[in-house]
């Protein structure tokens, strides 16, 4: 009895055992991973340039030629400035000498404007302010004609003559003395003598 009792309890035990060893769960399948490739890069060839095209030379214009100025005849001069002025420079002398002062003056006046250099037609027309009785006017005209021509003789005596009229003795010796050394002797012997005779008349 105990013997049975044993064997059914062993059955039992391993039957027990049997229903309580669980069933092995399937192992699962790894899923393969997609494995990402590179993308291969396009390597694009560049495009040829295009060489641009050598210009177009642009056609030099043939040169005009300049005509020839025409040259217009000039007449001739009938009379010059200069001309004109020595004759009226005549006139004047001739005034002077007939004691017309006041044409005389106007006379000079033109030549002067039209020869402002000329030392001449200042001494002249301090000649005839002084016959005017313009001693002022005529000492500046004669200090002109000195300054423009200082070998001029007669105008140092005329002014030297002005100087013993205002009693400036000293000066107009000085300006006879000046005249002597510039008279010619050759040509002006007579007005040597006369600028001798008025300096020995005033020392």
């Amino acid at each position: 009895m105990t013997r049975a009792f044993a064997a059914v309890l062993v059955a039992l035990v391993v039957t027990l055992a049997a229903c309580s060893d669980p069933e092995p769960e399937p192992t699962p399948a790894p899923v393969p991973t997609a494995t990402s490739s590179p993308l291969p890069t396009s390597t694009a060839t560049p495009a040829p340039t295009a060489t641009p095209a050598p210009p177009t030379p642009t056609p030099t214009p043939a040169a005009t030629p300049t005509p020839e100025p025409t040259a217009t005849p000039v007449p001739p001069p009938t009379s010059t400035p200069q001309i004109a002025a020595l004759f009226e420079y005549s006139r004047a002398v001739r005034l002077l000498e007939i004691q017309e002062f006041d044409d005389s003056i106007a006379a000079y006046g033109l030549v002067i404007r039209k020869l402002p250099e000329f030392a001449r037609a200042y001494y002249g027309r301090g000649l005839a302010f002084y016959g005017d009785e313009r001693s002022a006017l005529a000492l500046e005209d004669f200090d002109t004609a000195i300054d423009l021509e200082p070998e001029h003789g007669p105008a140092y005596v005329a002014r030297a003559r002005i100087y013993v009229d205002e009693g400036e003795t000293d000066k107009a010796v000085a300006d006879l003395e000046k005249a002597l050394t510039v008279f010619s002797p050759v040509r002006e012997g007579r007005e040597i003598a006369a600028t001798q005779a008025m300096l020995d008349s005033i020392r």
